[in-house]
């Protein structure tokens, strides 16, 4: 297989190196659409006879054969599966799943997705460790980040922001459920609150003087009182006060 640059791939109808962000070839015209290939979570233009990433022939990646990757928790090989359209690897021993970032997104966006994941039929549970750790990624093989998905939702998701996210068993439900009660909703808004909020807080820190630098001010001046120092700094909190009122 030849080698390609960063950000290209192969046109599926006349090979032509294309970037990956094109919607059209611009030597044959065709309509180019990418996917993700189901062995190694890789984007491919759709209609590809192979990934470029991992050599794999796309006739022969069916559900519910194996992949590359290794289960994070137990070290089971994770078998492909889809749900609804979104393609995905789970581990048939501890229900774990194992999603590319892109393929998340679109889940948690994705009504119809979301009503296929809540179907999905999960291996009967068993006895994993309980102890929290880091895992490492079943593609790139880092440590992954221990993330409270939506920052308030208390499902704990480990994530590698390159690659994709890890979902213990029924964690998929867990963040489906919170999203259809309307918590994303409520975390974005309180985000959008906080945001205003520290912006409120550095504009009015900007309006108040600093006291030293007042002093200064009065002692180089030589003819303002104590009074007139007072007066001047009642008038920033004042300014302070009125801009939070607004």
């Amino acid at each position: 297989m030849r080698s390609m640059q960063a950000g290209l791939l192969s046109c599926p109808s006349c090979g032509a190196a294309i970037s990956v962000d094109s919607p059209q070839c611009q030597y044959c015209h065709a309509l180019l659409q990418t996917v993700a290939c189901p062995k190694c979570m890789g984007m491919m233009f759709a209609g590809s006879k192979f990934c470029p990433h991992c050599g794999a022939g796309t006739v022969n990646i069916a559900e519910g054969a194996e992949t590359q990757h290794k289960c994070p928790r137990c070290t089971t090989d994770l078998t492909m599966i889809s749900v609804g359209k979104t393609p995905m690897q789970e581990c048939e021993h501890c229900g774990g799943l194992w999603i590319a970032a892109h393929n998340f997104e679109t889940l948690c966006s994705d009504a119809d997705q979301q009503t296929a994941a809540l179907g999905l039929q999960l291996p009967p549970p068993v006895q994993v460790e309980e102890k929290v750790f880091y895992i490492h990624c079943p593609k790139c093989g880092k440590l992954m980040n221990r993330v409270n998905y939506a920052g308030r939702s208390g499902v704990v998701i480990q994530v590698c922001k390159a690659d994709g996210v890890w979902l213990d068993r029924d964690e998929i439900r867990q963040i489906i459920s919170f999203i259809r009660a309307g918590g994303l909703q409520r975390a974005r808004q309180l985000e959008m609150q906080q945001l205003q909020y520290e912006r409120n807080s550095a504009a009015a820190q900007a309006r108040v003087p600093d006291f030293n630098d007042a002093i200064s001010y009065t002692g180089s001046i030589g003819h303002h009182t104590n009074s007139d120092l007072a007066i001047d700094l009642v008038g920033g909190l004042a300014a302070a006060v009125f801009h939070f009122m607004k």
